[in-house]
């Protein structure tokens, strides 16, 4: 009791980067999982966190203004792991939105429980996949895990040039692969719109007594999801693959991470 007393102000920082994750982090960020059973997650997750941690000397400063400035620095640390692994399924969410005009289902939105968010339902349903792939990929272990190793490789941040050079890095890297994977995700549906609308428009010159505007949405619609449950098996592993190197990029970040 007088250790855990002696290091109060260690546990605190543990639980705020760990809030700090959750906040923003896909699955843990869903307001399906109540208040209460999030912050019991926290600090069930910290108490096994913290010896550890606290065994190899978490430095405290002796002011009020300096602790303050380092639970930001636990809270920044903590959102960016969160916001690297949302990205991603901005990517999923992104990937439906590029099909879902072309077939018509665009104006067609539901609210997102996970980003509380009006999107199209096909974008809805690509991260509802998304979610499960990171579920059965253990996602949720290697989030946590990322705030262990955090402390191991980040145990502190310094704002200055070259972190600040480094972290612009990183969010570029981050930001050019949602599109890839996006770009990935919904090629082979946009693709076969695209021959689809082609192929109307020749038909449309060869035969103009018909309206092909309105035979080509029910067309459009069928090819599409069609297409869509043949290429299903494709897409989830092209979603494992993004994730497993999301996580890899968090490592490898958090390793030539600025202190």
């Amino acid at each position: 009791m007088y250790y855990f007393v002696y290091h109060f102000q260690v546990f605190l920082l543990i639980m705020m980067r760990l809030n700090a994750m959750i906040m923003i982090a896909p699955f843990f960020s869903s307001d399906v999982i109540p208040f209460r059973i999030k912050a019991l997650i926290s600090f069930l997750v910290t108490l096994v966190i913290f010896p550890m941690v606290a065994a190899k000397g978490y430095k405290i400063p002796g002011d009020m203004g300096g602790y303050f400035l380092l639970v930001l620095q636990e809270v920044a640390i903590g959102l960016f792991i969160g916001f690297l692994v949302s990205v991603i399924f901005a990517a999923f969410q992104l990937a439906g939105e590029f099909f879902a005009v072309q077939i018509g289902f665009g104006i067609n939105e539901v609210l997102d429980p996970i980003g509380q968010v009006s999107v199209p339902l096909v974008g809805q349903f690509k991260n509802l996949i998304g979610l499960l792939v990171l579920l059965a990929m253990n996602g949720h272990h290697l989030m946590l895990q990322g705030i262990y190793r955090s402390y191991e490789l980040a145990p502190v941040i310094s704002v200055n040039k070259v972190f600040m050079g480094g972290l612009f890095k990183y969010l570029l890297y981050t930001f050019s692969g949602m599109f890839v994977v996006a770009l990935k995700i919904a090629l082979p549906i946009v693709g076969i719109i695209f021959l689809m609308e082609v192929s109307l428009g020749v038909l449309s010159k060869v035969a103009p007594q018909m309206n092909i505007m309105m035979l080509g949405f029910p067309f459009k619609i069928v090819i599409a999801f069609g297409v869509m449950i043949v290429v299903t098996p494709l897409i989830v592993r092209i979603m494992w693959v993004s994730l497993e190197r999301a996580f890899g990029f968090i490592f490898k970040m958090l390793a030539h991470w600025p202190g």
